[in-house]
């Protein structure tokens, strides 16, 4: 049960770093919060009872209540916003009993500018009407690190769960805020109206002074808010009631916030001295649920002049070193890699060595790149959109939705779309790839920008391509025991993960160094000691590096073999995959695994399905028609190579099982197989055609899926002569 609530923990640890815990414990107001949760008289909260139509699911919440509140204290500098969550839930099976056995609440404490104290209540409602309340004294305390720094929470166990139990429990917090400005924004908030589990009964109420602002979007068919005015507090109260909600637990391929009824808000505070920066805020008190174009292209622009700086540095360092260079294209698609140097990669080792982070942020790497191409005037366009994970961009509603890219119109067109140490040009974040965007001239000035409409690219699944080939050695058939020599080749979005997991600075710092200035020694440090103190961490990190990328690599092969993983060794990275002159990534390794050959009499059998990657193994439930369409993260092809080393003496039947042609278009699976002398040589290639697909066409993708897996079970005779 711990995600349950771990993202109510993480939401505050995440927002607010280098805090100082202690343990506040208002017995007082922890008082006053139970009664308030539990002695209303709400009666929705009373019911023992379910539909019948839910008697076999996991756990049915019988009623959920948010109730939220955003204040100004009068006259001090200090904003008041609370949440209390209230659930009542029938655990019908071990599952939900194990699940909600345990929960994860964070202490009380200073978080940044803001003072926080939390609540929380369980009680477990036996069939017979019986309630037992769960004394939080019973909560153990512990130490959690997150980004360096040391925070408290509490563990609490429920105990005595049983199959048919119902547990009633509340989360509360109240935070005050200390604010410097006259202008501040709560953080946003959604509720997906559909979850884990069926919902007999839900209600969301959110109240606001009216000083306040509120962003607010009923999304997907969620019901309307309804307000209620109270003149004598001067507030205003939002209520949504919803009820009967099925479940959409392990739906494969669903982006909830795109196809699930779903609210979202964000309430600011703005008083009538604020500064009038842009923003998406209306009224002050009135919900505000669109935003035009106008308001979009003045919060960019706004950015823009802002960061008419930024890119600086990069300006300087491509006047210095391509003074001479005529050709616009060249010039954008070095500038790329100078800024990506300078940014993303000059400081890497030293941020490694030492565990820290730097903050990036996408709109400033977007601003300096256009900066410098405005300067010499290369064709470019600032496109506007929204991740298609969130909403389209029709839906857009609150400012840090908004996500820039850039097209670059030189001789030879290309995007950019992506910034990070691995990332190159004309690579488009998938989040983004499909979506409609706004686009905007990049050499003209802010104040004749006109916003156009436009559509963002969907790359192939060529694009995204994974090759692996596996050079197999049947080393003891008595045994099963089997070895691989593999290369893998990795290509577009498909290879940013294993970059990300298996590289380190010292796989590209070479490269990296042939074009730019890059210190050896930590010379850029006057001090003798840092420099020494940096390379006895990079002396102790290297003696042990070959080791855990090794250790590293075979956590993921666990993952893609469904054989029993013996020894993996001798990673090299061949290709780094970090120009676009060289888009792939290549690395080969060694690799031993058991269980792929069984004896049968004088002869074997060879699981030859089981030696590509593991295929995903649908259920009937997973079979049926779906009710929302397929959001794929980006089409995307994997390719296998199998040359199995037959030993002499024996001949392979059955190679007719390994043929397969399943292809429609929503993907495919292909597979051959052939004897090229004493070699069986194995071919298969998965795709996946689109990155959406509508519900409609939901059979033919299983059609290719169930082709896959059909074909990892597959094997074949080696028989004797």
């Amino acid at each position: 049960m711990t995600n349950k609530i771990s993202f109510f923990c993480l939401f505050i640890l995440l927002n607010f770093l280098n805090a100082t815990l202690a343990l506040a414990g208002d017995s007082k107001r922890s008082e006053e919060v139970r009664e308030m949760m539990w002695r209303n008289d709400d009666p929705d909260f009373s019911i023992r009872q379910i539909p019948d139509k839910w008697k076999d699911k996991s756990a049915v919440i019988i009623a959920k209540y948010n109730m939220l509140s955003y204040k100004k204290t009068p006259i001090t500098a200090t904003l008041e916003y609370s949440r209390y969550n209230h659930y009542r839930i029938m655990l019908l099976d071990q599952a939900a009993v194990e699940e909600y056995s345990q929960f994860t609440i964070p202490a009380d404490g200073k978080y940044g500018n803001a003072t926080s104290s939390f609540f929380a209540g369980f009680k477990i409602v036996k069939p017979d009407g019986r309630e037992i309340e769960v004394p939080m004294t019973s909560a153990v305390k512990e130490n959690m690190d997150v980004n360096n720094a040391s925070y408290n929470q509490f563990k609490l166990a429920i105990p005595n769960l049983e199959k048919g139990d119902i547990l009633d429990y509340y989360f509360g917090e109240e935070r005050d805020i200390s604010i410097s400005s006259k202008y501040f924004s709560f953080d946003p908030v959604i509720f997906q109206l559909h979850g884990d589990n069926p919902v007999m009964k839900q209600k969301i109420t959110f109240d606001v002074q009216r000083r306040c602002f509120i962003n607010l979007k009923s999304l997907n068919g969620a019901p309307d808010f309804k307000l209620i005015s109270d003149d004598k507090e001067d507030k205003n109260t939002y209520t949504l009631i919803d009820e009967d909600r099925e479940s959409i637990k392990d739906i494969r391929w669903l982006y909830a916030n795109r196809q699930i009824p779903s609210i979202k808000f964000k309430i600011t505070y703005a008083s009538a001295t604020a500064a009038s920066a842009p923003t998406f805020i209306g009224e002050p008190g009135i919900l505000k649920s669109e935003v035009s174009k106008k308001e979009v292209k003045d919060l960019v622009a706004y950015l823009f002049n802002s960061g008419s700086y930024t890119g600086a540095s990069l300006i300087s360092y491509m006047k210095k070193n391509y003074k001479k260079e005529s050709d616009l294209n060249k010039l954008a698609r070095e500038a790329y890699y100078a800024y990506r140097n300078e940014k993303y990669v000059s400081n890497e080792e030293v941020d490694f060595l030492k565990g820290t982070k730097r903050n990036y942020t996408e709109i400033n790497d977007v601003i300096a790149l256009s900066n410098y191409y405005r300067s010499k005037q290369i064709p470019h366009k600032i496109l506007v959109g929204v991740s298609r994970h969130i909403s389209g961009i029709e839906d857009l509603i609150l400012e840090n939705e908004l996500r820039l890219i850039l097209k670059v119109d030189t001789s030879e067109p290309f995007y950019i779309g992506s910034f990070s140490k691995y990332a190159m040009i004309d690579e488009i974040d998938e989040s983004l790839q499909g979506t409609d965007a706004y686009e905007i001239d990049g050499l003209s000035t802010t104040l004749f920008w006109d916003l156009k409409n436009s559509k963002i690219p969907v790359t192939s699944a060529d694009d995204n391509r994974s090759l692996s080939e596996y050079q197999v050695s049947l080393t003891d058939l008595d045994e099963g025991h089997v070895g691989i020599s593999a290369k893998r080749t990795l290509k577009g979005a498909n290879r940013s993960y294993f970059q990300n997991a298996m590289m380190d600075i010292y796989d590209y710092k070479a490269e990296e160094a042939e074009k730019y200035k890059m210190y050896d020694n930590f010379e850029q440090y006057s001090y003798k000691s840092t420099r020494t103190e940096l390379q006895r961490k990079r002396d102790d990190y290297l003696s042990g590096r070959d080791k855990l990328n090794n250790e590293s690599l075979q956590s993921f092969l666990e993952d893609d073999f469904k054989l029993p993983i013996e020894e993996v060794g001798n990673l090299k990275i061949v290709q780094t995959g970090r120009f676009d002159d060289k888009p792939e990534l290549i690395y080969t390794f060694d690799l031993k695994v058991k269980d792929a050959v069984k004896r049968v009499g004088k002869n074997y059998l060879i699981n030859v399905g089981r030696l590509i990657d593991g295929q995903i193994h649908l259920s009937d439930e997973d079979r049926k028609p779906r009710d929302y369409d397929v959001f794929q993260p980006y089409p995307r092809s994997f390719q296998y190579v199998l040359k199995i080393e037959i030993p002499e003496g024996y001949t392979v039947q059955g190679l007719e099982k390994l043929n397969t042609d399943v292809s429609n278009i929503t993907g495919g699976f292909v597979s051959t197989a052939t004897m090229e002398g004493q070699t069986l040589v194995v071919s298969c290639e998965k795709k996946y055609n689109q990155n959406y697909i509508e519900k409609e066409n939901w059979s033919k993708m299983v059609e290719f899926l169930d082709a896959a897996y059909h074909f990892t079970q597959q094997q074949v005779l080696l028989k004797k002569e």
